[in-house]
């Protein structure tokens, strides 16, 4: 074997020019593979340190390290009495244009207490510690909208490890522990939670990053394998020549492997180069709709191993495939013929995908199991669209030959038929990525639909204030609802719509059952005041010269998260809706629904609700959120698994293009005696020309019709799982953002074939032609 390594690497440095520039287009197009695939890594490497943070946030919540108090003695003031390792608690979510804010309202009861993560010691009380981009944002803010939230004055930062990213709004505030008890929903802790959140969207994740990582991974190999084909012709006549003088065919395995290992090696070294360069980019790249630390952005060492050698390795393989014909015999290159058609079974692996990815999906959903098979499914039927691809062109290059004449269609037509293998390989690339592309074209504006729709789209800018809750089971009594009411209203273009407790509730709870215990019936509609609801008219109208109604049995949707459950039951409130005869002034408020005239009144009104109401915002939920903010929460795992997959399907598209200049230039090369033949013969260089765009069109046109079929055949069980419930199953195409992207993609395909034509005029000059 050590005279096969000297052998292959003596060729690889005196191989003249045409072994240079074939080097060299093999370590720029590994080179733009690894870059890429470092790339990918390093943002999921990212992704998974931001998510396995330590949940501080979580400490007192069902799920983690410390056990939660009864609801019922959250309702209570807590014991403020010294402890030495102990801590007054009180987390919430606040809200400021869409973005949340984590609030931490805490107070010390000895030197020990436990820490959050990120800070030296608790601040005192008047104090706080805050992110430095929530340090930013109240700096470019002004008070009355933000910063008068947070009383006292600032203490420091909190560091890296309590945030989980550079853009996190989070804010730490001391106070005294007898103040801090008094507030509802104040925990007594002994410690904090440094165990990663369990969140309910791994699967969707999982699914995002599987599709994403498989739609890399085999254009990526696609590219390797075309880019160490070049000249291939070329290599075989040398290689079956040392065949003949009685090299062996592992002997020309390894001269083929080393010459292919080396050029992969250089465009390995070149593409963590790269990567390093871009490195500063990819931080920049948005999962969880904030950017991830710079640190976090780095592959792990077992992927830097992956890829540092196990690209080199896949590039030898691929080499020594390419060869495998000849190690048959030394005449196995003169003697070649051509090889079989492709079967019919070629196609089953795509057929047998789809079966599993539809049928599962479409009985339980993307929930477990459901979500396994998809993964599974997407795999094969990505293979299957590389393997049957081939087949696909056969039966496309018959139909030219049959429909279409002239020299150049027979031409392309025949050399199609008679290795459809290879006239695949250049756009097997592409094919994927338009497969990706219309499966994530048009399953996500059908998630993103599902949750918003233009009805509920009105109700946008009206804040949503609940005051009905585990920490308030009777809601706000009826003086502080007038209150209340008056305070907010004192802003101009401010208007406020109380949602009332029914009456019938008390007595249900007052009754209950004879000779029993009082039941928990199931609560009553709310009432309303008809003149107020005219400051959300989305939700209905009352009928003429009626004060009061009840809104209707779905009215108690309003706080849903899922606002496309909201949507089937609006309005709430018709003109068949009976009158109540009730004085609203003497019921307890449920909730709040404030509407402005002005926006900016919004936040305003926030900051008053924070200071004079800190318990309606409590470690049992957010805080007054905008229905606007609502969807956006509620779309947001969609949109960054969208994201995801774009990213990678972006990232697709570079890969198969590369791979696509590679075959088509390398197809030139190789059969550069066919074409200088015909040359010679009298064909002019233009007929020339358009075999090479025929046969590079024809194949890329059929599979991606193909492609699109396909990935609209997934996205429609697809687009039915993602609904809600007793949702209309309606069919949504791609937008008009996917259809230039493909026609966008087909133009950069088609410049990329037409600029591999100079190679053609170079390499068929007459006088070079041989006759041996």
């Amino acid at each position: 074997m050590g005279v096969a390594v000297r052998v292959g690497v003596h060729l690889f440095r005196r191989g003249g020019r045409e072994a240079a520039a074939r080097i060299a287009v093999t370590a720029a197009a590994v080179a733009v593979g690894v870059a890429l695939l470092l790339s990918v890594l390093a943002i999921y490497h990212g992704y998974e340190q931001t998510v396995a943070r330590a949940c501080w946030p979580c400490t007192g919540l069902p799920g983690s390290d410390s056990v939660p108090p009864p609801i019922e003695d959250l309702t209570q003031p807590v014991s403020a009495a010294p402890q030495d390792d102990a801590a007054l608690w009180h987390y919430a979510e606040d809200h400021f244009r869409g973005h949340v804010i984590e609030r931490l309202d805490v107070a010390a009861l000895g030197s020990h207490a436990p820490l959050v993560p990120g800070l030296t010691r608790l601040p005192n009380a008047g104090e706080y510690y805050l992110s430095p981009a929530l340090a930013r944002l109240i700096a470019a803010t002004p008070h009355d909208r933000l910063g008068d939230r947070f009383p006292g004055t600032r203490a420091g930062l909190i560091g890296a490890p309590g945030l989980s990213g550079p853009d996190d709004l989070a804010i730490v505030v001391g106070y005294e522990p007898a103040t801090l008890a008094a507030v509802a929903g104040t925990t007594r802790i002994t410690e904090v939670r440094l165990t990663p959140q369990r969140r309910g969207d791994t699967s969707i994740y999982r699914f995002g990053f599987g599709l994403g990582a498989v739609s890399l991974l085999l254009p990526m190999l696609v590219l390797i394998g075309n880019a160490t084909r070049l000249a291939a012709a070329r290599r075989e006549e040398r290689y079956a020549a040392m065949r003949l003088v009685g090299a062996t065919p592992r002997q020309i395995g390894v001269i083929a492997s080393v010459d292919s290992l080396l050029g992969a090696l250089l465009g390995t070294v070149l593409g963590a180069g790269i990567w390093l360069l871009v490195r500063p980019f990819a931080a920049r790249v948005t999962i969880t709709g904030d950017r991830f630390f710079p640190g976090y952005v780095t592959p792990t060492a077992l992927g830097y191993a992956a890829v540092l050698v196990g690209v080199p390795l896949a590039a030898a393989a691929a080499a020594v495939l390419s060869l495998r014909r000849v190690s048959i015999t030394p005449l196995g290159v003169s003697r070649r013929v051509t090889p079989p058609p492709p079967r019919a079974w070629r196609v089953v692996p795509l057929l047998v995908g789809l079966a599993i990815y539809i049928v599962p999906v479409s009985a339980v959903g993307m929930d477990p199991p459901g979500d396994t098979f998809a993964v599974f499914g997407l795999i094969l039927i990505m293979l299957g669209l590389v393997i049957g691809g081939t087949w696909l062109t056969m039966r496309a290059s018959r139909l030219l030959g049959r429909y279409v004449t002239g020299p150049a269609s027979l031409l392309a037509a025949r050399w199609m038929a008679d290795d459809p293998r290879t006239a695949f390989r250049s756009v097997s690339g592409l094919v994927l990525a338009v497969f990706v592309g219309t499966l994530v074209g048009a399953v996500l504006p059908a998630a993103l639909a599902a949750q918003h729709t233009e009805t509920d789209r009105a109700l946008d800018p009206v804040l949503r204030v609940l005051l009905r809750g585990d920490l308030s089971p009777h809601g706000l009594s009826p003086d502080a609802t007038v209150r209340l009411v008056g305070e907010l209203e004192r802003s101009a273009g401010v208007h406020v719509l109380p949602l009332y407790d029914n009456p019938a509730n008390r007595a249900d709870e007052v009754n209950g059952p004879p000779g029993g215990p009082p039941a928990a019936p199931e609560p009553k509609p709310d009432l309303v005041s008809c003149a107020r609801l005219a400051y959300v008219v989305p939700l209905g109208r009352c009928a003429p010269g009626v004060a009061a109604v009840q809104v209707n049995d779905g009215g108690g949707m309003v706080f849903t998260d899922n606002l496309a459950a909201l949507n089937k039951v609006l309005p709430i409130v018709t003109e068949r809706n009976a009158p109540v005869a009730v004085d609203l002034d003497r019921l307890s408020a449920n909730a709040l629904l404030v509407s402005f005239d002005d926006t900016d009144e919004l936040e305003r009104v926030r900051t008053f609700l924070a200071v004079s109401h800190p318990e309606l915002a409590s470690s049992m939920g957010n805080g007054p959120r905008t229905f606007g903010e609502v969807a956006q929460e509620r779309a947001a795992i969609y949109t960054e698994v969208g994201t995801v997959v774009l990213l990678v399907v972006a990232t697709t598209l570079l890969v198969a293009g590369t791979s696509l200049a590679i075959a088509v230039g390398g197809g030139v090369v190789e059969r550069k005696r066919p074409f200088t033949l015909l040359r010679v013969s009298g064909a002019a260089v233009t007929t020339l020309r358009r075999v090479v765009l025929i046969e590079s069109l024809v194949p890329l046109l059929a599979a991606v019709a193909v492609a699109i079929v396909t990935g609209l055949a997934v996205a429609v069980p697809t687009e039915f799982a993602a609904a809600p419930p007793g949702a209309a199953k309606i069919v949504h195409l791609p937008g008009g953002t996917y259809y230039l992207t493909l026609a966008a993609g087909l133009l950069v395909s088609l410049a990329v074939i037409v600029g591999t034509m100079p190679i053609l005029s170079r390499v068929t000059v007459p006088e070079r032609v041989r006759f041996e």
